[in-house]
């Protein structure tokens, strides 16, 4: 388990927001971890893990955890999203496609903070197979306390193929996803 502080940044209180991080902009790479996130397009530096494009249009970026040396076994990396304020606007739900593939592949997991301190709200482990997934949270459900912030926790595995990637992450309004069957 890995403590985070709640670090405070832009607010967003207009919805949907999004980022595909094809304009170049990544999450908040926190300090106090064993390495930062990158942006990405195309596929990973290694063979057998990680995404080969990104999910938004197959030519753009992704975010992601290279797991090559020395960034295994067991390495930690923090990024978070802005402060949002969904008061004014019950029933936004958080949604992010993610990809797990790798033989080693450790771990996912997504926090929120909030003036209760940090939670997390979901974990993905393993390997995922060779394509990307989508995640979809119902923030109403969360008892989130004033403003929060959103923190995806990458942890590699055993070895170099756990690379860990997300694209597409929406705080917005709910919609119907069909038959999926990583809802949370």
């Amino acid at each position: 388990l890995l403590l985070l502080p709640f670090l405070t940044f832009g607010q967003v209180n207009t919805f949907p927001w999004t980022n595909d991080f094809d304009n170049g902009a990544g999450l908040i790479n926190w300090a106090g971890d064993d390495g930062d996130w990158l942006i990405w397009s195309g596929p990973t530096w290694s063979n057998n893990t990680g995404p080969q494009e990104d999910h938004t249009t197959g030519s753009g970026n992704y975010w992601y955890v290279e797991s090559s040396a020395p960034n295994y076994p067991n390495m930690y990396f923090v990024s978070q999203t802005d402060t949002f304020d969904i008061s004014q606007t019950p029933g936004q739900i958080l949604s992010f496609w993610y990809h797990m593939y790798g033989n080693n592949m450790g771990e996912l997991n997504t926090w929120i903070g909030d003036d209760n301190g940090w939670t997390k709200i979901d974990a993905i482990i393993g390997d995922q197979g060779e394509e990307w997934l989508l995640k979809y949270i119902e923030l109403d459900n969360l008892s989130i306390v004033g403003n929060f912030t959103i923190a995806f926790e990458g942890i590699t595995g055993s070895g170099w193929t756990s690379d860990i990637a997300i694209d597409d992450i929406s705080i917005g309004d709910s919609y119907p996803i069909g038959c999926m069957d990583s809802i949370a």
